[in-house]
């Protein structure tokens, strides 16, 4: 069975964040490193630790927010480390697959007004090393 990508859940400090308009990917990678021998050919790799890329996402924004959303701009702001966590949606049973990391940091913020009048806010949030991955349940 596929997960539909309607009701998603982001959490910032376990706020939940609203108004979720897009979500990036959950990239995760290794630095490699080769080493080849010049008398031989022979190659040896070494990998390093799981990294995960940055994630971006775009909200709406309202600045009276003092949940989710709020906390993204109050983290990117103050310059603090945050939880972050995203359980994806999966309507037939109780909660979603959830990725988390105990540190995320906001390091980018960025605001956009659309041509419908509503007005955007885009973050991108760099995170630590791999996430604790916790099945749907």
């Amino acid at each position: 069975m596929a997960i539909s990508t309607h009701g998603h859940i982001v959490s910032v400090n376990s706020k939940v964040v609203g108004d979720l308009q897009s979500l990036g990917s959950i990239k995760q990678k290794r630095a490699l490193k080769e080493y080849e021998a010049i008398n031989s050919g022979v190659i040896v790799q070494a990998l390093g630790n799981i990294k995960t890329d940055p994630i971006t996402m775009s909200v709406l924004y309202n600045p009276a927010d003092i949940l989710g959303a709020g906390e993204l701009e109050a983290a990117f702001l103050a310059g603090t480390i945050v939880p972050f966590s995203i359980e994806l949606s999966d309507k037939i049973l109780t909660t979603g697959t959830t990725f988390a990391w105990t540190g995320a940091v906001i390091s980018d913020f960025e605001v956009n007004q659309e041509t419908d009048g509503d007005v955007l806010a885009t973050f991108s949030v760099a995170l630590n090393g791999a996430p604790t991955v916790t099945a749907a349940a």
